[in-house]
């Protein structure tokens, strides 16, 4: 009787591990979910999500990134808890409000639930389907060279 108790048990604590997300899990749901709330067109390849709070270093090489490819139309950045759009307009020297590839998430749809949450994301797409992402943090700090290799 005992250990038919005890098989029980064990198998509940099985079933219950399994059912726990991971970290990319909890990413991935976040990521899916904010590209239907906004209704991402599919004719991106990648999306950019940028913390306007977090790791200092990584923001900046995503900043700097999207000084020189926000005229890429294949690309789409998403401006996450985005303090001052006027200041980061003069950070990268390029005007963002009009253009048709930033999205600027005011909802909170791409605020990842994670730790990472204050380092960029790169998502990469088809046919607006999320494929992969990535997140350049210390970690990590080579995710928008790698990005540039392969969108050049």
């Amino acid at each position: 009787m005992k250990l038919r108790i005890i098989v029980c048990y064990l198998m509940l604590a099985m079933i219950a591990s399994s059912c726990e997300q991971t970290e990319a899990n909890k990413e991935d749901m976040v990521i899916e979910d904010g590209i239907k709330e906004i209704k991402l067109k599919s004719e991106y390849d990648w999306l950019v999500i940028l913390p306007g709070l977090g790791c200092r270093g990584c923001i900046q090489e995503a900043e700097a990134f999207m000084r020189d490819y926000i005229d890429k139309p294949h690309i789409l950045f998403v401006l996450t808890k985005v303090q001052s759009l006027k200041i980061l307009e003069q950070k990268i020297g390029k005007e963002l409000h009009s253009r048709t590839n930033v999205y600027l998430d005011k909802q909170g749809f791409f605020d990842i639930p994670t730790n990472n949450t204050i380092y960029p994301c790169i998502v990469q797409l088809d046919k607006g389907k999320a494929v992969q992402h990535q997140f350049q943090s210390p970690e990590n700090g080579q995710a928008f060279q790698l990005l540039k290799t392969q969108i050049e």
